[in-house]
């Protein structure tokens, strides 16, 4: 038994250096042609990579389709997919809300990016036309979205969070696979996404920890559910709100963003860090039983 153990460690281990050597070539390809070009089409395909790494090490160890962890199960978990939909953006909001709450003075909704694009004046024409198109944003954007997370997740995950489970309690193997996640997005962050480029070090810290936040969460999702199909939901309905942010609806000055009041800074995304810490606790409490097989 202890001989059969240690060779699916050894498997595992050479599964996951290749997974890694086949990311970080993938990163190292696609990240210097979006510096270079700073096309939104080349992080679309950036997004595919951890999948199609997951795909590599799969294909060369002779590992098979065996725990892809696709399978939905949509009778125990429709109610986590609907949660993560709905309840993603929500909770993004309600943290905008206590960033506008303490800078009461940065809410200019009359001068945001989103009411210059439609040349919107009074504040009853904006909040009708809010009505109308941010519900359907909720809805429709983390449809476009679905194949590009799925990508992700597939190898985050899907692939390796369960590889390290071999090696580390679950809730080191969350926080590595956070931690390595956000440095992953390393090269696009330091080009200025997400928190500009006056601090291209400490915006790669800061998704670091964002991404270790939500690494939290996903990672309860994909415990609870079996499936890295929540995982994906979540993902997907996060970055739905890139074109309808709290910045581009609520805000004409400029964002600071390391406080809000997108998710992404410490109160925009206050509330995700209370999800973390309640989905980390929960991962601590229950140990190896949680493990999806």
């Amino acid at each position: 038994m202890g001989t059969e153990g240690n060779v699916i460690r050894n498997q595992n281990k050479r599964r996951i250096m290749i997974f890694s050597i086949f990311t970080l070539i993938f990163l190292g390809l696609l990240g210097t042609a979006y510096i270079r070009s700073r096309e939104d089409n080349i992080l679309l395909l950036l997004m595919l990579t951890p999948g199609l790494s997951a795909l590599a090490a799969r294909l060369i160890t002779k590992e098979g389709t065996k725990d892809l962890f696709l399978r939905p199960y949509f009778r125990k978990n429709g109610k986590w997919y609907l949660a993560a939909w709905i309840l993603t953006p929500l909770f993004a909001f309600m943290g905008a809300a206590i960033y506008f709450f303490i800078f009461q003075e940065d809410f200019q909704p009359l001068s945001s990016l989103c009411a210059r694009e439609e040349g919107i004046k009074t504040t009853m024409d904006y909040f009708r036309y809010l009505g109308t198109m941010l519900p359907l944003a909720v809805l429709v954007n983390p449809l476009m979205g679905l194949v590009q997370c799925l990508g992700e997740e597939a190898g985050w995950r899907g692939y390796l969070l369960p590889k390290l489970l071999e090696f580390m309690k679950p809730w080191k193997a969350v926080l590595l696979t956070g931690v390595i996640w956000g440095l992953w997005h390393a090269p696009v962050i330091a080009c200025g996404f997400n928190y500009g480029t006056a601090h291209p070090i400490a915006g790669i810290f800061a998704m670091v920890v964002f991404s270790t936040v939500l690494g939290c969460i996903q990672g309860w999702l994909f415990f609870k559910t079996g499936s890295i199909w929540s995982c994906v939901v979540f993902h997907a309905a996060l970055n739905g709100m890139d074109l309808f942010s709290p910045s581009a609806l609520f805000m004409g000055a400029q964002v600071n963003p390391f406080l809000g009041p997108d998710p992404t800074g410490i109160l925009g995304g206050i509330i995700f860090a209370g999800l973390a810490a309640a989905a980390f606790w929960d991962i601590c409490r229950k140990g190896s039983e949680q493990i999806p097989v």
